[in-house]
């Protein structure tokens, strides 16, 4: 029997929690998540809305400013995380051991569509590194050099975020000024490890930043600077081919992935997979300032 202990809403939100808490670091950017189905290749329109710049009141106020401008996101990149399970593998399983496969392949799908975001990170769409320190140096002084660099580049300094692997993020939260609650205004540093907010920024810590060829270490960012989009997968494989199909999706971020799963009783075997259709850009290249190790 191909279904023994096996409950596949249960399995699909396991690994949906697990997907959605490991592309936490996206909020950062612009973003159109959908639980809609669509076909591999197909474009995502991404708003953008450009500066408004004043001018002087001249009798009208018919005078035209600002723009709402799009960036296209085509849904190219398809990543799965696949797993199977044999009739004996179910029958000797809990259904906790089950459960945690599935947390185990939200989490590697995760992993790997940040890399595949984060690969469009280099110093030849960006530009060059703003900060070129070890990664033992980091400490609220440097934040401040990736927050001025923003700034002058006339950048919406309400939105910004600040991204670091985990060799930054600790050294972070060895700075007294923000491990000391009386300084920093809060005891998340110190209490649970977690530094929500700094000058102005949103911080994130991340184990999955790519080298890219650039030592990559660290960034901060606007929305704008990089674009992401992602549906559910347009399946077109006749119905009942699957014991399972569905779309999973985050009611609060919109965050999608597709779950299928089918037996294959020649050999025993049920195979499922988790996989998630996506797609994203750079857009507003002076949003993103990138920092590498020496």
């Amino acid at each position: 029997m191909a279904t023994v202990n096996f409950n596949d809403s249960i399995f699909v939100q396991e690994a949906l929690q697990a997907f959605v808490a490991g592309l936490t670091p996206t909020n950062a950017f612009s973003r159109d998540f959908s639980g809609e189905t669509n076909a591999k290749g197909d474009a995502i329109y991404v708003p953008r809305v450009d500066a408004i710049t004043s001018t002087t009141f001249n009798q009208s106020y018919t005078v035209g400013g600002g723009t709402i401008n799009t960036i296209t996101v085509n849904l190219d990149q398809h990543r799965i995380a696949p797993m199977d399970l044999t009739d004996v593998q179910q029958l000797n399983s809990s259904a906790a051991k089950i459960d945690n496969m599935a947390r185990q392949a939200g989490k590697s799908l995760a992993k790997m569509v940040l890399q595949d975001i984060w690969s469009v990170i280099t110093t030849a769409t960006f530009g060059a590194a703003t900060v070129t320190t070890a990664t033992a140096n980091y400490n609220k002084d440097v934040l401040r050099t990736f927050r001025k660099a923003l700034a002058s580049n006339d950048v919406d300094m309400d939105m910004i975020s600040w991204i670091g692997n985990v060799d930054c993020y600790d050294s972070l939260l060895s700075d007294d000024n923000i491990a000391h609650s009386n300084l920093y205004g809060g005891s998340e540093a110190i209490r649970d490890g977690n530094i929500p907010r700094v000058i102005g920024m949103d911080i994130y810590e991340s184990n999955v930043i790519p080298l890219n060829s650039i030592s990559l270490c660290a960034f901060a960012t606007h929305p704008d600077a990089i674009a992401i989009a992602m549906r559910g997968f347009q399946d077109v494989v006749p119905s009942g081919a699957y014991e399972a199909f569905e779309t999973a999706t985050d009611d609060e971020s919109g965050i999608t992935m597709t779950y299928r799963r089918h037996y294959d009783p020649n050999v025993g075997k049920m195979y499922g997979n988790f996989e998630c259709l996506f797609g994203y850009s750079a857009a507003l290249t002076k949003g993103l300032v990138i920092a590498t190790k020496p």
